[in-house]
């Protein structure tokens, strides 16, 4: 059963429907999705569907060819390859022009392109010589994320300005993973959802007949589930050195957030660590963060580093360091362990949620005044307090006279009066002509919270509101 992607699925058909040529660019992580939305989208339509391979450029010269002789005869097992990629893109045209309206996916794209370099000058001369007067969809898809955003997408590419639409799939939402579950409440969504980084294959592992408890036991604590490593899996696929790369995953999941934190705990120089970082960025695993207040990010001092992938936080938070004692089959105390902190680990995944849902009411005045220009997290010095303090909410609009703060608790009892008096007075650190302020809570407030909302016009928002 196909789920989500409805957004990305309703404009390539509508791309379809243009009857002119088309050049589509589909990326992300491994495991999004990607193959699945393609499929869907190519029920009932003419389209010849090549993966490339890790393999030299004769073998995926020869799968291609397969390809391109079982879309004109379903029955074909076995036959002459084409001599080169160039004649078999001629034939394409003749197919193109005998057929009318022909889709051509290359999946894993960048396994071709390093196969054989020349693909994407060839793709270039007979995009502008060929393809655009047959009609053709071209479909590139690919998982390494550097590669397609600056070997495809880069303007350095053959292909640059030649692409009619590009697909970056990001991983679900809370609500596109209801549909995975809609037997479960809100609460086991989000739960499941989090621990699994919203990966549409790795919610699919999850079963709704199953507790939390049961699904974190039999996905990621059995050494035979594909959770148990994927994680490395996954960085020997992509990287060079993924013991390097690892450590410094766990560095970040143990409290590191600085770079000098990092290098401190892993023992490689700082100076070093860039590369690291940046790669482990573009593969969406890490993300660099900034008070949303600061203006000038290439040269702040306030940059921290933080997982945003989530079924690698929470792997590298509870699964990664106790592997010795997983292989010994001791899972009850650290699955003990898991549930007891498993709201500290929902509170990154409930302020993100928070956040989003303040976006999606940008244009509702009852709640946003005036659309803010920026929603983010700040952290910095408070002169009274003489200490660092952090806020998990802070915007403006784009004049500045309005101002947006909020806290965020995902916590099994309800929020105090105190905490509305913390951001109130926190929020005094950014002057502004009307602050705006929000509390969000998985449970409720108090009666003295709710008492001193109404007085400060504090919106209270609960997680079943979002």
């Amino acid at each position: 059963m196909f789920i989500g992607r409805n957004q990305e699925l309703t404009a390539l058909n509508k791309l379809y429907q243009e009857d002119s040529f088309q050049f589509a660019v589909i990326y992300g992580r491994r495991r999004i999705g990607k193959t699945s939305l393609i499929n869907q989208f190519l029920k009932g339509k003419r389209a010849i569907y090549f993966t490339g391979l890790e393999e030299n450029a004769l073998e995926n010269l020869a799968r291609f060819s397969d390809a391109i002789h079982a879309y004109e005869d379903p029955s074909y097992l076995d036959g002459p390859n084409f001599a080169s990629f160039e004649q078999a893109f001629k034939y394409l045209v003749h197919l193109s022009e005998k057929n009318g309206r022909l889709i051509l996916v290359i999946d894993e794209f960048p396994y071709l392109a390093k196969a054989y370099p020349p693909i994407s000058s060839m793709l270039q001369s007979y995009i502008d010589h060929y393809f655009k007067q047959n009609k053709l969809f071209l479909i590139l898809c690919g998982s390494s994320m550097p590669f397609m955003e600056k070997q495809v997408l880069g303007y350095k590419s053959p292909l640059y300005g030649r692409r009619t639409a590009q697909f970056k799939l990001k991983p679900f939402s809370l609500h596109d993973a209801e549909e995975f579950f809609p037997q479960l409440n809100k609460e086991e969504v989000f739960e499941l959802n989090a621990i699994t980084g919203g990966i549409p294959l790795y919610l699919s592992l999850m079963s709704p007949k199953k507790s939390l408890r049961e699904n974190i036991k039999d996905n990621f604590l059995t050494t035979s589930a594909m959770l148990y490593d994927e994680p490395m899996s996954l960085l020997n696929q992509e990287l060079r050195e993924p013991a390097s790369y690892s450590s410094i995953i766990s560095a970040i999941a143990a409290g590191a957030s600085r770079q000098s934190e990092i290098s401190t705990k892993t023992g490689i120089a700082s100076g070093a660590l860039s590369p690291y970082l940046d790669n482990l960025i573009d593969l969406g695993i890490v993300e660099k963060r900034l008070p949303v207040t600061e203006l000038d990010k290439a040269r702040s001092r306030k940059t921290i580093y933080a997982i945003k992938d989530g079924m690698f936080r929470f792997w590298y938070t509870f699964v990664g360091k106790r592997v010795s004692f997983i292989e010994r089959g001791i899972t009850e105390p650290i699955l003990d362990y898991i549930i007891k902190q498993l709201p500290h680990f929902m509170g990154p995944e409930f302020e993100k949620l928070s956040q989003e849902y303040l976006w999606s009411k940008l244009f509702d005045p009852d709640l946003v005044p005036e659309p803010f220009v920026n929603l983010g997290n700040w952290w910095g010095p408070d002169p009274k307090e003489k200490k660092q303090v952090e806020m998990d909410i802070v915007g403006f609009d784009d004049q500045k006279l309005n101002g947006y703060f909020g806290e965020c608790k995902w916590k099994n009892e309800p929020i105090s009066a105190d905490i509305l008096e913390t951001l109130i007075y926190r929020s005094s650190l950014f002057p502004t002509p009307k602050e705006n302020y929000y509390l969000f809570s998985k449970t409720g407030f108090t009666d003295k919270c709710q008492q001193l909302a109404q007085q400060v016009d504090c919106h209270l928002i609960t997680f079943d509101m979002m």
